[in-house]
C-alpha cells in the first residue's frame, strides 16, 4: 500500500508534526527563560555585592572623615602643647579628657576601630589601645597616607589591619620628626570577616574581599580552591574586575562571578555562583517536559501500534484478500479474528468469496455444458448429405468395380465419422484435426476431381490443443463455396504460423472468394448470434475461440489478390 493511501501512516506523522513544534517552542522559550534569569541573577548578584561593597565603603569613609577631624579638633591638637603644662596632674587630667574623646568616638562606630594620636615635637602618645607604645620609627615603617592592609603586632599578638595615617600638616608627611600630630587609624580584618559571614548566611554566595596583588580576606568558611581558580583567571585575563563577565567554567562547572570595587580601600569584593543552582528549578521544569515529551511519545507509539494491530492489520489483510479474488483465486479466506468490528466485515467477506466462488462453479459449469452442447450441435449439423453422396458415390464406384476406390472412399468416411462421433472429450491435438481434413479432402476429392490440397504445419505446433472440429467448417465451407463452383484447378491451403508468444491456422482457397460488400455482410453477421435466417457454424467458431482463449484470440478474413478467400485464425501462447 502506497504511503499516501497508508492511514497509519498519516497518523504516526501527524503525531510527528503535532510533537516537534511543541518541542521547538518549548526549547526556545526555555532558552530565553534562561537567559532572562541568568540577566536577572547577575543583576541581582551585583545589587548585593555593590550593597555590600558600599557598606563597606561608607564605614570605612566614616572612619577617615573621623579621622580627619580628628586632626583639626582642637582639643586634641592640645596634645603638641602639653609638655607646657607644669602640672603633672593637669597633663594627665588633659590626656584622659582626649583619650575619652577617643573611646567616645570609638563607640559610635559600627567597627571597634583603634585611634592613636602622636605628637613627636613632645613625644607624647593617646590611643584607645592601652597596650600600644609610643614608636614614632615603627609609623614611619607603616606609615599610610591611604588605607593600607598590613600585618601589626600589638603585645607580641599579630594582627591584619586596615591602617591609615593623618599627618598634620600633611607637608610633612616626608619628616615625620616635625609633624604637629600624627593620627592613626586602623581596624582589624575580623569586622570584614564577620560581615562577610553574616552576608554568606544570608545564602548569598561565598564572598571574599580581593586586592589585585593577590591578597584576599575570606570568609571562615570559604573555598580555597574557589579562590585559587578565580585569582588564576584573574590574573590570566579570563576574568576582569572592572567588567560585566560571562560564566566561567571552573572544576567542570559554570559560575558567574561578580566583582564589586570599594573605593576607599581599593579593594574588590568578589562573589561566585554556580549557573546550575541559579537554573535548577529551571533545569528541572525542563527534565519535567521532556520526561513528559517522551512519556507522551511512548503512548503515542503505544496508540499507534494498537491502532496497528486493531485497523490497518484488519484494512491490509481485507485489501490483500480482496487483491487474491482480482486475480481469480476465489477460494481466499480470512481466518484472523480481531475480535472487534472487522469480525463482521471478515465474517461478511467470507460469506461473499464463498457465493462468489459458487456462483462462479456454477457459471463455470454451464459454460462446460454450453460447450459441450455447441460440439454436439457442430456434430448435428454435419450435412446428412454428405453421408447420403458418399453412400451413392461407393455405389457407383462398386459398379464400376473400383474396388481400390471404395476402400480408400470406405476407410476415409469411417475415419471422418469416428472422430466427429466422439464426445467424450471437448479437446483434440492439432494433428488430430488435420487428420481429419485429411480425410474429409480425400473424400471430396471423389467429389471434385479438379480440387487439391495442402498441408503445412510446423512439427511444434502438431500437439497444440484445439477446441473438436474448430477447423473442419472452415475447410468445408472452402471446398462448397470456394473449389466446387470453381472452373479452374481448385487448390486448398492448410498452413500454420507460430511467433512471438502467438499461434495462427490459415486456411486459403483459390475458389471464386467474395466480394468486399459480401465480405463486410459476413462479419457484421458474426458479430451477433445467429437467427434462423443466418448460418451459425462460423459464428460457433469464434465463440468457441474466445472461450477456449480468452478475449484476444479472433477469426478474421482477407481476400487474396491471386483470387479466392483466406480465413485465419489466431490466438494466444498459453503458458
Amino acid at each position: 500500500m502506497r504511503l499516501r493511501e497508508n492511514t497509519f501512516a498519516k497518523i504516526i506523522t501527524l503525531i510527528i508534526l503535532l510533537l516537534i513544534p511543541i518541542i521547538l517552542l518549548y526549547t526556545l522559550s526555555m532558552q530565553t527563560s534562561m537567559q532572562v534569569i541568568k540577566e536577572e541573577v547577575h543583576s541581582l548578584q551585583q545589587k548585593d555585592i555593590n550593597f555590600l561593597a558600599d557598606e563597606f565603603n561608607k564605614s570605612v569613609t566614616t572612619l577617615s572623615s573621623l579621622g580627619f577631624l580628628l586632626s583639626e579638633d582642637i582639643h586634641i591638637q592640645q596634645l603638641q602643647t602639653l609638655h607646657l603644662i607644669e602640672s603633672a596632674y593637669e597633663r594627665n587630667d588633659e590626656r584622659l579628657r582626649i583619650m575619652e574623646r577617643l573611646r567616645l568616638l570609638n563607640v559610635s562606630q559600627r567597627w571597634d576601630t583603634q585611634y592613636s594620636i602622636l605628637a613627636p615635637a613632645n613625644q607624647e602618645f593617646v590611643s584607645t589601645n592601652t597596650y600600644v607604645t609610643y614608636d614614632l620609627e615603627s609609623v614611619k615603617e607603616q606609615l599610610a597616607p591611604n588605607w593600607k592592609y598590613q600585618e601589626m603586632v600589638t603585645q607580641n599578638i599579630v594582627q591584619q589591619r586596615f591602617v591609615r595615617h593623618i599627618v598634620k600638616p600633611k607637608s610633612k608627611l616626608v619628616d615625620l620628626d616635625r609633624a604637629g600630630i600624627i593620627v592613626e587609624i586602623s581596624f582589624p580584618e575580623e569586622h570584614i570577616i564577620k560581615d562577610l559571614d553574616t552576608f554568606k548566611e544570608t545564602g548569598k554566595g561565598d564572598p571574599f574581599l580581593y586586592h589585585l596583588q593577590g591578597d584576599t580576606i575570606q570568609n571562615k568558611t570559604a573555598n580555597q580552591a574557589m579562590i585559587d581558580e578565580i585569582h588564576a583567571l584573574v590574573q590570566s585575563g579570563a576574568l576582569k574586575p572592572n567588567a560585566s563577565n560571562d560564566p566561567v567554567n571552573i572544576g567542570g562547572k559554570r559560575y558567574l562571578v561578580t566583582f564589586a570595587l570599594i573605593p576607599t580601600l581599593n579593594w574588590y569584593l568578589v562573589d561566585y555562583v554556580p549557573i546550575e543552582n541559579m537554573l535548577q528549578p529551571i533545569v528541572k521544569t525542563q527534565v519535567l517536559f521532556y520526561v513528559s515529551v517522551v512519556l507522551l511519545l511512548i503512548l503515542g507509539l503505544l496508540a499507534a501500534y494498537l491502532l496497528y494491530r486493531n485497523v490497518q492489520r484488519p484494512i491490509s489483510l481485507l485489501i490483500r484478500n480482496v487483491k487474491r479474488l482480482q486475480e481469480g483465486n476465489y477460494s481466499t479466506r480470512i481466518t484472523v479474528n480481531p475480535k472487534n468490528e472487522f469480525s463482521y466485515l471478515f465474517a461478511r467477506f467470507n460469506d461473499m468469496a464463498a457465493e462468489t466462488e459458487r456462483l462462479i462453479e456454477k457459471v463455470y459449469v454451464e459454460e462446460l455444458r454450453r460447450r459441450e452442447a455447441n460440439v454436439k450441435q457442430l456434430q448435428s449439423q454435419i450435412n446428412p448429405h454428405f453421408l447420403y453422396n458418399c453412400f451413392a458415390l461407393i455405389r457407383s464406384l462398386a459398379r464400376l468395380d473400383k474396388k481400390e476406390s471404395v476402400m480408400m472412399m470406405s476407410m476415409h468416411l469411417a475415419k471422418y465419422y469416428r472422430y466427429t462421433t466422439r464426445v467424450e472429450k471437448l479437446t483434440a491435438t492439432l494433428k488430430e484435426e488435420l487428420q481429419l481434413l485429411e480425410s474429409y479432402l480425400e473424400i471430396q476429392k471423389f467429389h471434385i476431381q479438379h480440387m487439391s490440397y495442402r498441408v503445412d504445419v510446423p512439427e511444434s505446433m502438431l500437439r497444440l490443443e484445439l477446441p473438436r472440429l474448430l477447423l473442419q467448417p472452415i475447410v468445408e465451407n472452402a471446398v462448397l463455396h470456394g473449389i466446387e463452383q470453381f472452373d479452374g484447378d481448385g487448390l486448398i491451403t492448410i498452413r500454420g504460423e507460430s511467433a512471438a508468444g502467438w499461434h495462427s491456422i490459415i486456411v486459403e482457397d483459390n475458389g471464386v472468394g467474395m466480394t468486399e460488400e459480401a465480405l463486410q455482410a459476413l462479419e457484421r453477421e458474426l458479430m451477433h448470434a445467429p437467427d434462423d435466417h443466418t448460418g451459425c457454424a462460423l459464428w460457433n467458431i469464434k465463440q468457441r475461440m474466445l472461450l477456449q482463449y480468452g478475449p484476444s484470440a479472433s477469426l478474421s478474413f482477407e481476400i487474396r489478390k491471386q483470387g479466392g478467400l483466406a480465413v485465419k485464425l489466431t490466438w494466444q501462447a498459453q503458458p
